[in-house]
């Protein structure tokens, strides 16, 4: 509701004006489709949005996401936040639509919750960088529109723009520490990381011109 938007509002203002920070701060009223259009332009954006998640994997509600097309956003990732080893691949979110593209499931195993590995197709090379390069498989979250609408709608406009039915999705945390959680936890790690871009609820956090 509009309280709690101005509550979030408040908070990334006092964060800001505490750690004196020129970040540019804007609230947008379809912030998937905004997300979307910077994963298409190659960059890596944080998103925070909704209840806390619980579980194994983040699944796109506490999550790092890119376009997973190019192999060098690993490297990027990498150096901005996630410092991990060389032998722990990023994972992929996949649009229900889109599974078969990309994935080979033929028993249709329920994958909601990115805990599970499953060969590509030969249409790999658009998800290149989710996925485990020595025996290409993917770990595989698929997305339905009735689990998560919103992460639903966010890929499905990357897809409208990339042709790619897919994004790169790693937790939001940096490296040995705990999925961030509050609004609060999210500004810190954003603030001790090189990420750039942080989309919270509506907010759109950029510490360079959008």
């Amino acid at each position: 509701g509009a309280l709690t938007i101005k509550a979030l509002f408040s908070s990334i203002k006092a964060f800001t004006s505490k750690h004196k920070l020129g970040w540019r701060v804007e609230q947008i009223e379809d912030i998937e489709d905004k997300v979307a259009e910077l994963l298409s332009q190659n960059k890596v954006v944080a998103r925070v949005e909704g209840r806390e998640e619980f579980g194994a994997r983040a699944l796109g509600h506490r999550s790092i996401l890119a376009n997973p097309s190019t192999w060098h956003v690993v490297t990027e990732i990498n150096h901005m936040i996630k410092k991990r080893d060389f032998w722990m691949p990023f994972a992929c979110s996949i649009l229900e639509e889109y599974a078969d593209k990309y994935i080979q499931n033929p028993k249709k195993v329920c994958a909601d919750y990115m805990i599970m590995c499953f060969p590509c197709t030969t249409n790999a090379g658009e998800i290149t960088s989710g996925t485990h390069p020595q025996d290409n498989t993917v770990r595989a979250q698929i997305v339905k529109k009735d689990v998560t609408p919103s992460y639903h709608k966010l890929i499905s406009a990357f897809q409208r723009r990339s042709g790619i039915g897919a994004v790169l999705n790693t937790s939001f945390n940096l490296h040995g520490f705990p999925l961030v959680g509050s609004p609060e936890d999210a500004l810190e790690v954003f603030h001790n990381s090189g990420l750039q871009y942080l989309a919270i609820e509506n907010f759109m956090l950029s510490k360079q011109e959008l």
